[in-house]
């Protein structure tokens, strides 16, 4: 199982999400804790690059997180929210 954190300014950006988003933030949340590397990569050139993006919430949210493998830790670097 793997750590999920956040710094101040994402806690902002998740604080800040509307109702509707935030069964399926828990659910992406819940997902990364277990397998962060299903995530995209964020640069298509480095398809194994622990930065990642996840689409969640049909489509209207978007995670990006780095993933530090060697201590079992997700960070997410954003969250946010089109809907």
């Amino acid at each position: 199982m793997y750590q999920i954190t956040t710094d101040e300014s994402v806690q902002r950006q998740i604080d800040r999400l509307p109702t509707e988003a935030l069964a399926p933030f828990a659910e992406l949340r819940m997902l990364l804790e277990l397998k962060p590397w299903s995530g995209d990569a964020l640069n298509g050139n480095n398809p194994d690059g622990p930065v990642r993006t996840f689409a969640f919430g049909q489509g209207l949210g978007l995670a990006t997180y780095l993933i530090l493998e060697d201590q079992r830790r997700v960070d997410l670097l954003q969250v946010i929210w089109l809907g």
